[in-house]
């Protein structure tokens, strides 16, 4: 590895002295006598190919060659090229967070209804499945703003499509691609494509296997090693038995085993005035105190099929997918080290056992004009359905402790059903007015049906939900070319998400909720307007490209999660005491968000191309209500608590309710207002056979509240530096390269929870908060540097 680390820092000094750039995939590229070559971006974004720059929305295309040549090896790393795009994945490998245009996604407020919906191959699949692995993928289209009248569900802040690549028909071919890191880190994922009749049928085989660190936490109590494994497989075929007819299948299988440690840090460092910790311990010491980890498999199988025909100037496309999600995890109670010394080990190592199994079943069948009609109108109708059967078991583990006379773990089995089945209309128009004009509208019928019940040892608990919902959704937009290179463009869209039902497994353990907590349950559906202009345009022969965007968006009942939020309460044993509603309570607040969004991309020389991207967004809850820590003292203003409260003073706080409310106005997302990324490529051809590059990428995210409750988790801004060299074969044959992630080892705590870590137990039927001196942080990607080779045949 030392000379990994060697090479790497070589590559770095000679990016020093150039500036490099992302060179992007593309469907079609010119060049003139200069030796300019121009980029033609093809995009899916409105059901058709179509020039990202004559789309009247903000798509951004990341191309198989973008995520190759900066070593993109997870989904979630896709946010360092697209600013104002945060994504992350909860630390019990079941939930995921996205935001985007300063409003958050978080699965404990939105449950499977995110602000950004996810696609593979056309069909909408849970984020979760994306988030575990990548390979053998030829773009990935992040689309800003209302979605839902042309495709999938709808979605208020924008949807990710991806797309894998699909077998080639005509020419056999295939990739081999290995990379190797310093920190412990090594991934190899190829394909091989196989026609079986030429120009009619070809199957393509691809598979990706990784190992790693995972989060490089470890336990000052366990020796245990963090660890990540990962290995999935996709065949993909392709049948187009004559002219006109296109049939596609896909079925891709992954599974993911994880041992971690959650990294803690002393509350005194972030707060003086609390309590110092045994071992203090810092953000850059990467460490945890648990004494088990934290341990999950997942499993995961796509089914995904495709029809398209083509006749008399029409097109019907149907797409269907079954998705298969399997989990066990295992979250150590006790992740502070808070419970008593004298417990034995059995006891401290106590957690929670999850085995949850979804089934989501997906059909879209659309007819559309192949062809405009009377030379004006373009046309999409379309039905949509899909069924999400998502049931958990769960074994809650809780110690009793009676020092020098009672040992014992309690289990509480509970279930919890749920799932939900959606069903929608659709109808899209464009008119085309003359050449240089089109208005389009659409409009999308939803009615979606939710339910789930709670068991908790066999006993129904709290409400059973069974809702039906209808709502209406628009779209409507005008663009205008004033010339062959400059587009201007507004549009208008509503949006429509149903209240969360995760509110009932989080508030589980009170078997005797009063009116405040059951008035919680289950949030309204939440609503949107969104309202957006902007330009796109390009200069100095298509060297130059400036597209700019400004949106404002205004939410009721926008699903916002209150975090860890402690609340009184009677457990199944009759014991009166505290609980922590952990991750977050949902509830819909009124909000609003305003942004505006720039890329400018240039190339400067035939070989030197740079690209800038930035966004703003300002959001802002508006008097929302919503769940609190209000106790220290009762002034309706949030607290950040240096200990726990007992249940009679969380009583008392309130005026005897279980829970205490708080009117806020908090920004409405976590990210940093203000993201951009520069990136920049340098190509020198050594020879007619051999080309040299260099490019960087940086990523700049500025001051950030987080959590606008806690007062201790504010971000300053950073920016992170990702530097690449290498050697390739012109035509693409080969490449080998170096890199450095990080390289400057930029440490920010990119999360720090405002409380103390706590873990109850029992002393006979009494119930115990024990608290520790820890808190929970999660900090950025360490620096890493590594060596990568790809080797390509033929179609590849």
């Amino acid at each position: 590895m030392r000379t990994i680390r060697m090479l790497a820092t070589a590559s770095v000094s000679l990016l020093a002295i150039a500036s490099p750039a992302i060179a992007q995939d593309t469907a079609a590229k010119d060049s003139d006598q200069s030796g300019f070559v121009t980029d033609e971006i093809v995009v899916e974004a409105r059901r058709r190919d179509e020039s990202v720059q004559d789309v009247p929305l903000v798509v951004q295309a990341v191309t198989s060659q973008d995520l190759a040549d900066l070593n993109i090896r997870e989904f979630k790393d896709i946010q360092t090229l697209v600013p104002g795009l945060s994504l992350s994945s909860s630390a019990n490998g079941i939930g995921t967070q996205a935001a985007i245009r300063g409003i958050a996604y978080d699965v404990n407020a939105s449950g499977n209804n995110g602000t950004i919906e996810f696609y593979m191959n056309d069909a909408h699949l849970s984020s979760g499945m994306l988030f575990q692995s990548m390979f053998d993928v030829q773009q990935i289209e992040v689309l800003r703003g209302p979605q839902g009248t042309l495709r999938g569900r709808a979605s208020p802040s924008g949807s990710i499509t991806v797309t894998t690549t699909r077998p080639n028909l005509s020419e056999a071919g295939g990739y081999g691609s290995a990379q190797i890191n310093d920190i412990g880190g090594w991934n190899f994922n190829g394909a091989i494509n196989v026609p079986i009749i030429a120009d009619k049928l070809a199957i393509r085989i691809a598979g990706v296997v990784d190992e790693n660190n995972d989060n490089r936490v470890h336990s000052i109590n366990n020796s245990t090693k963090p660890s990540s494994q990962m290995e999935g497989i996709r065949v993909s075929a392709l049948f187009e038995p004559f002219d006109g007819l296109t049939l596609g299948g896909f079925y891709t299988s992954t599974s993911r085993d994880v041992v971690n440690f959650d990294q803690v840090e002393s509350m005194n460092i972030a707060d003086p005035t609390a309590a110092a910790s045994p071992l203090t311990i810092r953000a850059k010491d990467r460490l945890a105190v648990q004494v088990v980890p934290r341990t999950y498999s997942q499993n995961f199988e796509i089914y995904n099929w495709s029809a398209e025909w083509r006749a008399f100037g029409q097109k019907l496309n149907y797409v269907g997918a079954v998705n298969k999600q399997s989990l066990t995890a295992f979250a150590p109670t006790d992740t502070g080290n808070a419970y008593p010394a004298a417990m034995p080990l059995n006891l401290r190592s106590v957690g929670q056992l999850t085995n949850t199994e979804s089934k989501e079943n997906f059909h879209e069948i659309r007819l559309s004009s192949d062809e405009r009609i009377a030379g004006i109108f373009d046309y999409v109708i379309g039905y949509f359905y899909d069924k999400l059967d998502a049931p958990t078991n769960l074994i809650q583990q809780t110690p009793i402790f009676i020092p020098g006379v009672l040992s014992a773990v309690n289990n509480t089995p509970i279930f919890r059903g749920g799932g939900s089945t959606e069903e929608s209309f659709l109808a899209n128009v464009n008119a085309h007015i003359g050449d240089d004009t089109e208005i389009s509208g659409g409009i999308r019928r939803i009615k979606y049906d939710s339910n789930s019940s709670l068991l908790i040892s066999g006993v129904q608990t709290g409400p059973v939900e069974d809702r039906t919902f209808k709502h209406t959704i628009y779209s409507a937009s005008i663009k205008h070319n004033f010339d062959e290179n400059f587009m201007a463009y507004a549009s208008f869209g509503t949006s429509w998400r149903p209240g969360s039902a995760t509110n009932p497994i989080i508030l589980r353990e009170n078997v005797r909720p009063d009116a405040t907590i059951s008035s919680l349950y289950f949030p309204n559906p939440e609503t949107s307007e969104s309202y957006e202009i902007g330009i796109k345009s390009d200069w100095l022969d298509k060297r130059l490209r400036v597209n700019l965007t400004a949106f404002h968006q205004d939410f009721k009942n926008y699903a916002y999660s209150a975090r860890n939020i402690i609340y009184a309460g009677t457990d199944s044993a009759q014991v009166n005491r505290v609980f922590t509603a952990s991750p977050g309570l949902a509830v819909g607040v009124p909000a609003k968000v305003d942004g505006v969004e720039a890329e400018v991309s240039f190339q400067a020389t035939p070989q030197w191309s740079l690209n800038l991207v930035a966004a703003y967004a300002k959001s802002k809850i508006k008097n929302g209500n919503v769940p609190c820590n209000d106790y220290n003292p009762n002034d309706g203003v949030p607290d950040t608590l240096p200990s726990a409260p007992t249940y009679q003073q969380v009583l008392d706080a309130n005026g005897g309710a279980q829970i205490a409310l708080c009117d806020v106005n908090y920004r409405a997302g976590t990210g940093a207002p203000f993201n951009m990324t520069f990136q920049t490529q340098y190509d020198y051809p050594f020879s007619d056979s051999l080309d040299g590059y260099v490019r960087g990428l940086v990523t700049y995210y500025g001051d950030s509240q987080n959590d606008p409750a806690n007062a201790v988790d504010d971000i300053k801004d950073y920016g992170v530096v990702n530097l690449f060299a290498g050697i390739r074969d012109p035509d693409g044959a080969w490449d080998l390269g170096l890199y450095g992630k990080n390289v400057f080892d930029v440490l920010r705590v990119t999360n720090r929870t405002a409380n103390a870590l706590t873990a109850n137990y029992q002393v006979g039927r009494t119930g115990v908060n024990a608290v520790s001196t820890y808190r929970n942080i999660t900090i950025t990607n360490p620096q890493e540097f590594g060596v990568t080779f790809r080797a390509a045949f033929g179609s590849r």
